[in-house]
């Protein structure tokens, strides 16, 4: 059996194929799989960590905003899908996933062209560009949460119609991975003092320019009541110095876990790959939506939950940042509340099953 998983970009759209890739493989051991993603974003580390062939492939992004890119973005679209044919028929795959990137969009289109069948994961509550444009072509869409079935379609015009049958709510895939985090082994790691407060800083898998700024101004007090992980992104805080502070580029899935195993406050961005793994683990959590996208409605469903402290960007400073986290290394009470309440967010078995679903599609 052959998958070729597409996505990339960002680690957010790369962690659930991941995650349905190891599910697939306890079914079938012998599974082969290729994921087909960007140059620029972190998956080809992903992918490489959990020893999956990776191929990069040049791809046209659509903005739902004005932008002189959108003028050229059908002429690359058009090499994109020339690209992803050339793939598919070498690799011939018996499935193709994707998750919402705007990597699957030429590949899923070809992989239709070709009659491969394919299945799309709608992680967040509004539905991602990509996932509208490969929606009527799919066999398979499955979604985080039930509120996203109704706006799924399976035709156009006047013939648009929903069909029950082809969207699927499973909740979000989760690398359980993670799961196996060692406490001791990050203090050792990431040299920490075992008897301070750690914070962990997720910006993403590209890293998040607003926060490694956040963390260098707040630094010089911050780092008097936490010590902090961070992973950075790509040239975006490597000259960060203090004793109590511990930069990484990119936090590989193994030290992502144990990150997290030694976490008392995770500071995160609202994507949905993301919030599933605090919700997984039960993290005391700060969330600031990336603004102007679709993040704010996941920081809404959160803040509905009351299942972490979500705080709009433009609202955050270095003065009131640094009083928070005092406060909540000693709020007991908020800290066991939130996490009760952030670990009821998900099902705990999306990834099973999504894997179902691809296997007997790729069986048929």
């Amino acid at each position: 059996m052959k998958i070729l998983l597409a996505g990339g970009g960002s680690g957010g759209s790369v962690s659930p194929l991941l995650a349905v890739a190891n599910k697939i493989i306890t079914h079938h051991p012998k599974a082969h799989f290729l994921l087909v993603g960007t140059n620029i974003g972190p998956e080809k580390n992903m992918a490489q960590a959990q020893h999956i062939e990776f191929t990069p492939i040049a791809v046209a992004k659509f903005r739902r905003y004005f932008s002189w890119a959108n003028f050229i973005a059908p002429f690359l679209f058009i090499g994109a899908f020339y690209q992803s044919y050339k793939i598919l028929k070498s690799y011939k795959p018996d499935c193709v996933f994707g998750a919402g990137s705007f990597v699957q969009v030429p590949i899923i289109w070809a992989a239709w062209f070709l009659n491969i069948p394919s299945v799309i994961h709608q992680q967040d509550v509004v539905l991602s560009l990509a996932n509208k444009l490969c929606q009527l072509i799919v066999s398979k869409i499955t979604v985080t949460f039930p509120e996203s079935q109704a706006n799924f379609s399976s035709s156009i015009g006047i013939f648009y119609k929903k069909n029950p049958d082809k969207v699927v709510a499973t909740g979000n895939p989760f690398r359980e991975q993670l799961v196996n985090g060692n406490k001791q082994i990050a203090i050792t790691n990431f040299k920490l003092k075992s008897d301070l407060p750690t914070l962990l800083v997720l910006g993403g898998g590209t890293g998040a320019e607003f926060f490694n700024q956040l963390i260098k101004n707040c630094l010089p007090d911050l780092g008097k009541t936490v010590q902090i992980i961070h992973a950075t992104g790509r040239g975006k805080g490597e000259n960060i110095q203090h004793e109590n502070y511990h930069g990484l580029v990119f936090l590989k899935e193994a030290d992502l876990a144990n990150a997290y195993a030694a976490a008392d406050i995770v500071l995160s961005r609202a994507g949905l790959s993301a919030i599933t793994e605090l919700a997984y683990l039960k993290k005391l959590s700060i969330i600031v939506p990336m603004p102007h996208s679709h993040q704010e409605i996941n920081g809404q469903y959160l803040m509905s939950k009351q299942a972490a402290i979500v705080i709009p960007q433009h609202k955050i400073t270095s003065k009131n940042f640094t009083g928070l986290i005092r406060k909540l290394v000693f709020a007991q009470e908020v800290k066991l509340e939130l996490e009760e309440n952030i670990g009821k967010l998900m099902p705990k078995n999306a990834g099973a099953k999504i894997a179902e679903i691809i296997i007997k599609l790729a069986e048929k």
